[in-house]
Parts: C-alpha cells; sequence; structure tokens
C-alpha cells in the first residue's frame, strides 16, 4: 500500500464513519482510529431527523457556515434516498417519512421561519403547508397554540442501527479499524503521525475531542436528552416538531417527536443546555418531566404509550463550536478539519463528508503535479489593500473575522509554531498562508517581496501587523524597511526593552497593595481610551494552580483616577517608548498606603508593555463599554484613526473574569459554573484529557466572563468564582 494513497480519520461517529466511506469511494486507503465506537459514542444519541438549517436543536447562525450547511445537507437528503432504496430501511435504519414543523405565529409574522420555507421548498419531497396538514391527534392549543405548519419528507435515521450499519461497510470495504486515543496537538505532531500511520493527510472528526488536539477553544457542549416509549401498534406515523427559539431563557423549550426506525419506538425531545457536561439524567430530573410532559401534551396519544424501561432516558454531549461548523483544511499542511456539527451531525454527515475527501484528493493530486509557481493562491485581490500579519510563537489574541469586515486581503506570515496558535475557524479568513523556517527580517522581507511581485500588489495598499507579542518589533523594522505607515522601531524598541535601565522601575512589592491591569489606547502620541481592572494574584502564580480573578475599575471607584493619573505621568515621562498609534499593556502595585497620589517615580509599575493584553482581558471591556482592545490594537496598526466611542452610560454592564489553570492528571468530572451573572464559558479542556500544569496565563483550563448592571451581584459572584474549582482530575 502506497502512503501517497492512505489517509488516517481520527473519529468514528457519524462524521468520521461517513468521512471514511467517502474516502474509500474515491479510491483511498483508510485507517480510522478512535477511542470508542458505536454504541458509546453521541452519534448514537441522536435524534437523527434530517432538517433543513438551522436545526431545531439550536442555530448555526454564522453567515458562511449556514450558506455551506445548505449545500451539505442536500447532499446528505439525496445520499439517504439513494441508500434507502438500495439497501432498504430494516438493514440501514434509514426510514422516509413526513415531518411535520410547527409555529406559534404565521410565518409571514416569523420572516427567518417563512425565509427558511421559501427555501426548501422546492427542494424536499412532498411539501405541504397550512394548518389542514396537521393530523387531528396533535392538540394545537397546547405549547401556547398553533397558528401555521408545513409538512415534508424527511430521512429519519435509527441510529442504533445506522451506526452499526456504517461501521460494517467500513470494515468491508477494507479499512483498517484502531481503538486508540489520539491525544496529539495535530499541527504540532503532524509529521509523527503521518509517519506512525503511513499516511498522505489526516482528518480530524473528533467532535469535543477537538478542543484538545486541534486547540479549539471556541468549542463547548450542548447536552441532549431523549426519552424513549415503546409504540408497539405504530400509532405515531410521522414527526413532529416545534423548533427552539434562540430568544426564549427556557433550556427545554423543543417539541421534537420523531418515530424511530420501524416505529415500534418513538422519541421524544428536546433539551438544549448549553456547557453541560454531566451526561448523567432520568425521568426523575424536573427538566426531563417537564420535556416529556410538553411532548405528551401536544400529542396526547403518547399518554397510552409506555416508557421504555430498559433504555428511557438518552443524554449527549452535542459538539458545538462557537462559529459553527469547521470543515477547513489546514493551510500549508496535510490536516482536514470536519467537525462541531452540533445538533446537525446526521443531516450533514454526508456534505461534509463528501467535500472533505473532495478536498484531499485535489490537495494531493495537486502535490504530484508540476509545480510551475509556489504561490497561487487566487484569493489575494490587488485591488483591496493587503494586510501581512505576523505570527511567531503566541495564541492569536484576535478574532480575524474583524480584519475582514475591513474588505483587506488577510496573509499570514508564520512559522510552524505560529501555526499551531491559529484558531482553526480563523483558517476560512485568511488570503494567504507562508510558513518561514526562519523566522527572522531577512526571511521576512524576501517572502513579502515574493509575494508583492506574484500578485502585483500595490506596495502603498500594504500594512504589517502583529497581534503577537514576540512579533512586536519584527513588524516595525518591516515597515521601517518598506518604507510602510505604522510605528517604527523608534516607538517600539524601548517597550521591548522593557524601558531603559536609567527609567526602569524598581519592582514594587506586590504583597503590600492591589493588583491591577490597565490597557490605554494611543492615537497620534496621545491617549485615547483608559481600561483599569483590578486583579486577586500575578499572572505568574497561575502556575501555583490558583485562578485568578479580573474585575473592571468603574470610573467612580476612588482608584480610577489615582490610576489615571499615574499612566499620564508615566506616559510623559517616556515619551519616546511608547507607540504613536497602537495599544499598550499596564501591570501597577497600588500600595494600601498611598493616600492620594503615586508619582510616576514610585516604584509601582511591575511590567509595561506594546501590546494589547490577552483575548480574555480585552473581552472584558466589551460588555463594560463595547470595546475590544484587541481589535483596536489591529485598527491602529492599519491606520484606523478614529478615537474609540464607548457605549452610553445605561447600556454598561459591569464585567469579571476568572481563569482557571490546569491542574496536573486525568480530567474526570466538569462541574459547569453556575452565578447570578449571565456567564461566558471557555473550555480548554474536555472529559478524559490527560493535562499538565499551567505554565502561563494563556494556557488555561477553563476561563468565565461574568456582566451585570448590578454591582454588588457581580461581586459576589467573582468572589465565589475566585474560590471554587470546576474540574477534578485523578
Amino acid at each position: 500500500m502506497k502512503k501517497e494513497t492512505k489517509i488516517l480519520v481520527i473519529g468514528a461517529g457519524i462524521s468520521g464513519l461517513t468521512t471514511a466511506i467517502s474516502l474509500k469511494e474515491k479510491g483511498f486507503h483508510v485507517v480510522i482510529v478512535a477511542e470508542n465506537f458505536s454504541p458509546d459514542l453521541v452519534s448514537n444519541v441522536a435524534g437523527a431527523l434530517w432538517e433543513w438549517p438551522p436545526a431545531a436543536c439550536g442555530k448555526h447562525g454564522n453567515p458562511r457556515s449556514l450558506k455551506r450547511s445548505k449545500a451539505w445537507c442536500m447532499v446528505s437528503y439525496e445520499k439517504f434516498k439513494v441508500l434507502q432504496a438500495e439497501y432498504g430501511s430494516e438493514l440501514t435504519g434509514i426510514y422516509l417519512r413526513n415531518a411535520t414543523f410547527y409555529f406559534h405565529k404565521t410565518l409571514e409574522e416569523l420572516p427567518e421561519d417563512l425565509n427558511k420555507m421559501n427555501e426548501l421548498a422546492e427542494k424536499v419531497d412532498n411539501f405541504r403547508r397550512g394548518l389542514d396538514i396537521v393530523p387531528n391527534t396533535i392538540d394545537l392549543t397546547s405549547q401556547q397554540g398553533i397558528k401555521d405548519a408545513y409538512q415534508l419528507m424527511a430521512p429519519m435515521v435509527d441510529t442504533d442501527v445506522y451506526m452499526q450499519w456504517l461501521l460494517a461497510k467500513v470494515k468491508k470495504m477494507g479499512c483498517e479499524i484502531i481503538q486508540e486515543r489520539i491525544a496529539l496537538n495535530l499541527i504540532e505532531h503532524e509529521q509523527t503521525l503521518l509517519d506512525r500511520f503511513q499516511c498522505a493527510a489526516i482528518v480530524n472528526c473528533s467532535g469535543l475531542g477537538s478542543i484538545e488536539i486541534a486547540n479549539d477553544p471556541s468549542m463547548y457542549p450542548l447536552k441532549g436528552a431523549l426519552v424513549k416509549v415503546k409504540d408497539e401498534k405504530g400509532l405515531v406515523d410521522g414527526a413532529h416538531c416545534i423548533s427552539h427559539k434562540e430568544t426564549s431563557n427556557s433550556e427545554q423549550n423543543i417539541v421534537f417527536i420523531v418515530p424511530r426506525g420501524n416505529k415500534k419506538t418513538v422519541i421524544l425531545g428536546g433539551l438544549v443546555q448549553i456547557h453541560q457536561w454531566g451526561q448523567s439524567m432520568s425521568m426523575n430530573d424536573p427538566i426531563i418531566k417537564r420535556m416529556y410532559k410538553g411532548c405528551l401534551d401536544f400529542l396526547p396519544l403518547l399518554k397510552s404509550l409506555p416508557l421504555d424501561e430498559k433504555d428511557s432516558v438518552r443524554t449527549g454531549l452535542r459538539p458545538f463550536t462557537r462559529t459553527n461548523v469547521c470543515v477547513e483544511h489546514v493551510p500549508t499542511t496535510n490536516i482536514f478539519y470536519n467537525y462541531g456539527h452540533g445538533g446537525a451531525g446526521v443531516t450533514l454527515s454526508w456534505g461534509c463528508a463528501q467535500e472533505t475527501a473532495a478536498r484531499i484528493q485535489a490537495m494531493l493530486h495537486h502535490q504530484v503535479q508540476p509545480v510551475t509557481h509556489t504561490l497561487t493562491n487566487k484569493l489575494i485581490d490587488r485591488k483591496k489593500q493587503t494586510v501581512f500579519l505576523l505570527q511567531n510563537n503566541t495564541p492569536i489574541k484576535s478574532e480575524l473575522a474583524f480584519i475582514n469586515t475591513l474588505n483587506c486581503n488577510l496573509v499570514l506570515l508564520c512559522s510552524p509554531k505560529g501555526l499551531e496558535q491559529i484558531i482553526p475557524s480563523h483558517f476560512e479568513h485568511l488570503s494567504h498562508v507562508q510558513i518561514l523556517a526562519h523566522y527572522d527580517l531577512p526571511h521576512l522581507l524576501e517572502v513579502f517581496k515574493q509575494i508583492k511581485n506574484s500578485f502585483v500588489l500595490d506596495v502603498e495598499k500594504c500594512h504589517v501587523i502583529t497581534i503577537d507579542d514576540d512579533c512586536i518589533l519584527l513588524a516595525a523594522e518591516m515597515r521601517e524597511a518598506l518604507g510602510l505607515t505604522g510605528d517604527k522601531t523608534q516607538h517600539t524598541l524601548p517597550i521591548i526593552n522593557k524601558l531603559n535601565n536609567a527609567n526602569k522601575p524598581k519592582p514594587a512589592d506586590r504583597t503590600k497593595g492591589s493588583l491591577f491591569n490597565i490597557s490605554v489606547v494611543i492615537i497620534n502620541g496621545k491617549l485615547a481610551y483608559f481600561a483599569p481592572c483590578q486583579y486577586s494574584r500575578a499572572r505568574d502564580e497561575i502556575s501555583s494552580g490558583k485562578p485568578i480573578s479580573y474585575l473592571i475599575t468603574r470610573t467612580k471607584d476612588p482608584e480610577y483616577p489615582i490610576l489615571f493619573e499615574f499612566i499620564k505621568k508615566t506616559l510623559a515621562v517616556h515619551t519616546a517608548g511608547h507607540p504613536f498609534n497602537g495599544v499598550m499593556n499596564f501591570d501597577i502595585v497600588l500600595h494600601t498606603d498611598s493616600a492620594k497620589t503615586i508619582p510616576p517615580t514610585q516604584p509601582a509599575l511591575q511590567k509595561i508593555s506594546a501590546h494589547a493584553p490577552i483575548d480574555l482581558i480585552s473581552r472584558l471591556f466589551v460588555p463594560y463599554q463595547g470595546l475590544t482592545l484587541n481589535e483596536w490594537q489591529i485598527k491602529l496598526q492599519m491606520d484606523y484613526l478614529q478615537k474609540p466611542t464607548v457605549k452610553v452610560q445605561e447600556n454598561q454592564k459591569y464585567s469579571a473574569l476568572c481563569i482557571y489553570p490546569k491542574k496536573a492528571g486525568k480530567v474526570t468530572e466538569i462541574k459547569t459554573p453556575l452565578f447570578n451573572s449571565p456567564t461566558e464559558i471557555y473550555w480548554r479542556i474536555h472529559p478524559g484529557q490527560e493535562l499538565t500544569s499551567s505554565k502561563n496565563i494563556e494556557d488555561y483550563a477553563l476561563a468565565v466572563l461574568l456582566s451585570n448592571n448590578h454591582w454588588e451581584v457581580l461581586k459576589q459572584d467573582i468572589d465565589t468564582a475566585g474560590s471554587h474549582s470546576y474540574f477534578d482530575v485523578t
């Protein structure tokens, strides 16, 4: 077997197995490596009703992802019809039945749902609309009343049968099966995996495991649960669904009734719980009781159907990402991603699998063709401005989608280590990627020249920026050498050197005061925005295993004017030692014995840096004043020099952040943080993962961002957050 024709697929859920089959159909040899196989998979728990995106159990709202999902779902629709016709329902578990979707208002009053219906109406079989299609067994007065409905023929999959059929099919087609957990960062260990499995490409279909192996902190679990009832007489003939609404505060607001398999079983749902990792649920749970009752009220004949006593409640964790489905190729590598399908794994399975297989085939075919030019990416539009982003070592601090809103080409110049720091969803925003083995000024200038000449770029429309702390000086040197706008070495070098020896402050005693992190926006050499927050312990204490919490400092707090005056004086002293247009970050100790002011000569300055804070601290000021500091760091490097505008006071929410370090050991249990304040959670761990202790603030296990209109409630929540741990290791 030739290495050039063998592909490694990681994961044996519905995405992994359909990808393996799609690759086999294109003539590739496939090895599937997975920790678990059916029935011990979330794929077995899926409701498995084909739907036109966005699915009922939560919206894939990203426009690009949604557009692609509509194409993927139709590939699956047609494939399910073919498989059912060729192999039969009993063997595959695929059944083609009517599915009816219900609405509390007429569709003309619901623009999004009306648009969805109009999109799918001519693409599916047996489409009908109106309350006359509703069976008389449905109680139209329940669930706040039903005013409209439409119906279509939809594939419905018995996942217990289907997953076994898929597994048998990949074995029959000759795929190699290995049961093993792969826990390596794929980009960092790409060559090791390619050599070990003697393959030409890697496909990651590991779902929530992508938190670890794809370095994707945008992932989170969306817990779902289904109740199974027996239907020996086949009373429930089709599916009935009332969709999840994003505006609802309820954890359970779906009616989801689907006959399973040969109609001897009906599944009832559905449950939507964000960031919930535990999977132990029963009919005794109040939320399950409410879910079950909602279905019985809507379709009263269900009341005569007994529970499946052996398997009455099934739970599973849908793998969601904040940026939706990730079907991507990691630039300059042989790594492909196919994960993050959330509650639409069955619906999107064949479309995503076939696109992935086609992209692998195209890449490998291109690799064996004569190479006439090293730069062939056609996404660079010479009419636009082109942004060259330097990334060498530290994690990306900003959403790269933001740069695309400025209508620019985005060219990534990175080291191999820098590529590992790119969040998978960022790849779709890149126009071109160039990896540099030698990441220094001469090689960066040479690559810039190659790209400029290849795409006939106008130098005056080019910008060199960085959001990597290690590249600040390099970016300045490139601008200087190329004659580009933006801060040069005279603004950057003093900061890189942490101020010259004559002006370098003596370290302050952190134990004798309060710690503050302060970010400032500087435009045309002047202070344009000031963002202070107090934190609980020094960032280097993250290695001690203790969480670090941050709380914004309000303009009315007594510390605010003291800090503001200190920063103004510090900037005045070091006029040649800060960006002319950029963001700076300070760590300061405010001594408890300080009365009213701190003169700039007092040793209260811990650290000064010419860059925005870490991504999480940058987000801290979004709910508060509406500014994303990392985006301003990018804007100012691109000569967008308008002064920041903050939220009006009545729209501001106080905000706080808590970052939890990793602990050495295997993750055995994860508990969802619960607070009185609205909460955003960012995960860097998942159950079963082997951890080593955190080495720095960006190597965290999880983080929670809290916001609240009520200051005292927020303070109580952040105090609680800082005194708890939300995961266990052994």
